[in-house]
């Protein structure tokens, strides 16, 4: 395999490990040559190894498939690129020696392991009509937020009790979330075709800015009435580069919590969490 294919059979799987199970879903999921720069027919030779990236362009893919800067993965595809511009891994050695900064924690321990292979294993991704459809009202979010963390059949009623919202708001909601695939109906029932699955993060595209919006203002009227179950705070000063080394080992922390879940668990004594990890720059002001 010629270092051009081996490039290319990387951003295949990193593109599949990010729940774009085709390489056309994700271009359009994305949107399009609006947001990468280029047409379909470019971006496929490159993951059939015909051709390589600019250097910006493959930060818009990287930053397209929802890659953090400094995750496994975006590494492992800087060094693919990279070894196939130069032919070789000799000058990315020297940029792999160990910063002088403070201490990492030691590698990837068993549990968050596990946490990553089943991440990469159940996730899934919407298409841009889907995440229109629910995005279109509150209702319809938390509605199949609910249904996709809840396995098998749900009564109009549960997903009342649970909310609050109003049954006919609720099923105005469902009927319209079934014409796009979202949820499955039968009579005043529903289930998801992604209970079990992670949903992931819409794409922080140009093209998705008014969309991203929108759901976040949902949360945030959503989350400020919620119950709050645990909270832990601290503030320290750090370079950016031990910020950078934190954020990892966060996410990682936050990825575990899909190790505990499932959407089989009993409904009478389970609940539904919403983890949220957030890092603040305090000072100086921006």
């Amino acid at each position: 395999m010629n270092n051009a294919k081996a490039f290319g059979s990387v951003l295949s799987r990193v593109r599949k490990e990010q729940g774009f199970s085709g390489a056309y879903q994700f271009f359009k999921a994305v949107g399009g040559s609006k947001t990468l720069g280029l047409s379909f027919m470019s971006y496929w030779d490159m993951e059939r190894g015909k051709k390589l990236p600019k250097s910006w362009r493959l930060k818009a893919i990287m930053g397209a498939l929802g890659i953090e800067p400094r995750s496994p993965n975006a590494q492992e595809l800087v060094r693919a690129y990279f070894r196939a511009l130069s032919g070789s891994d000799e000058l990315l050695e020297t940029l792999s020696a160990p910063a002088q900064s403070a201490p990492d924690l030691p590698a990837m321990e068993l549990a968050e392991a596990a946490a990553h292979r089943a991440l990469s294993q159940r996730a899934m991704n919407l298409t841009m009509e889907q995440w229109e459809l629910r995005s279109r009202d509150l209702v319809s979010n938390i509605s199949l937020n609910y249904l996709a963390n809840t396995e098998g059949w749900v009564t109009v009623r549960e997903i009342s009790d649970a909310t609050k919202f109003k049954p006919e708001a609720i099923k105005k909601a469902l009927k319209a979330l079934a014409a796009g695939g979202l949820v499955d109906l039968s009579g005043d029932k529903a289930r998801s075709p992604f209970a079990d699955k992670v949903i992931k993060a819409i794409p922080m595209t140009p093209a998705t800015a008014k969309l991203r919006n929108r759901l976040a203002a949902y949360w945030s009227a959503w989350l400020a009435d919620s119950h709050r179950v645990d909270k832990k705070m601290m503030t320290v000063r750090m370079t950016k580069a031990n910020l950078d080394i934190y954020r990892q080992h966060l996410e990682k922390a936050v990825n575990l919590s899909c190790i505990y879940g499932s959407a089989g668990e009993n409904r009478e004594d389970s609940a539904v969490y919403f983890i949220d990890a957030s890092i603040h720059q305090l000072y100086p002001k921006n």
